[in-house]
């Protein structure tokens, strides 16, 4: 897969929970098993709305830079993908979220996707 294919996949991920974030507070509520408050859906929208800008940087990456250039900012773009990894593992050690079948799916992806974002940027300097 490409670099620039992965980086608009990143994107459309990062936006749909962006959406989820923005708009589905009281849903994230009832289905962690949380009383819905002012400060969930302040923290929803907050966090949805930083993941729809990541989204946009990430979809207009691919048209601003040059191949060359945008395969320099891979290890940042995985830097950022493991951040965004790491808290919902992190929250669900300890407790603040459930362990369930969507979150091991969820991860999967986004584990299987820094792989193959790594891999394409790897390729890509070989053809080079």
């Amino acid at each position: 897969m490409r670099l620039p294919i992965l980086f608009k996949i990143f994107a459309v991920l990062h936006f749909l929970v962006g959406l989820l974030m923005l708009f589905g507070g009281s849903m994230l509520s009832s289905t962690n098993g949380w009383e819905h408050s002012v400060g969930i859906a302040t923290m929803a929208e907050h966090h949805g709305s930083s993941l729809i800008c990541v989204s946009i940087l990430f979809w207009m990456l691919p048209n601003w830079l040059d191949a060359e250039k945008l395969n320099k900012t891979v290890p940042v773009a995985i830097l950022i993908q493991v951040i965004l990894a790491i808290m919902p593992v992190y929250h669900a050690a300890v407790g603040a979220i459930p362990t369930n079948g969507a979150l091991f799916v969820m991860m999967a992806i986004i584990i299987g996707l820094i792989i193959l974002f790594f891999l394409a940027s790897k390729k890509e300097i070989s053809e080079e």
